[in-house]
């Protein structure tokens, strides 16, 4: 017994070195000196690892909400408002949420560019091609099959 106390004294104190021991500038994840994994994977290293987005994907600048987030081909022109001689229109987004828009209102790949009782005309533009590649887009207010009718 009295030879127990004395060996785990000693071990206590750090006068006989255990093997194994890890020394203390060692970084936690790090294998001891002299391991061998014997091209086995680590039991404690997480399987998952997360995605990373390229850098290509991932915007610039704060996250766009609201119009500026609404893209040109998932607009539908619900309504056309008149009030003095202000022209108004109202764009539809794909889940829903309508927007009430003047000229000039921006939206992710468009500016709308008028407004006029049949629809609305935008100049679309292509991302990373000069002013020159912008085309015009006219929306109407109603589908073909509506005026046909």
């Amino acid at each position: 017994m009295k030879i127990a106390i004395v060996v785990l004294t000693l071990l206590v104190a750090g006068a006989v070195p255990v093997a194994g021991q890890v020394p203390v500038s060692a970084r936690v994840g790090d294998p001891p000196a002299g391991y061998d994994s014997g091209a086995r994977r680590d039991p404690f290293v997480s399987l998952v690892v997360p995605r990373r987005p390229t850098s290509a994907a991932q915007p610039v600048g704060p996250r766009r909400t609201g119009l500026a987030a609404l893209a040109l081909a998932d607009t539908k022109v619900s309504g056309i408002v008149r009030s003095g001689d202000e022209t108004m229109a109202i764009l539809e987004g794909p889940e829903g949420k309508s927007f009430v828009v003047r000229a000039n209102a921006r939206l992710l790949d468009a500016e709308v560019k008028t407004i006029d009782a049949a629809g609305v005309v935008f100049i679309e533009r292509f991302e990373g091609a000069p002013s020159a590649q912008a085309r015009e887009v006219r929306k109407p207010l109603r589908s073909i099959a509506e005026v046909i009718k």
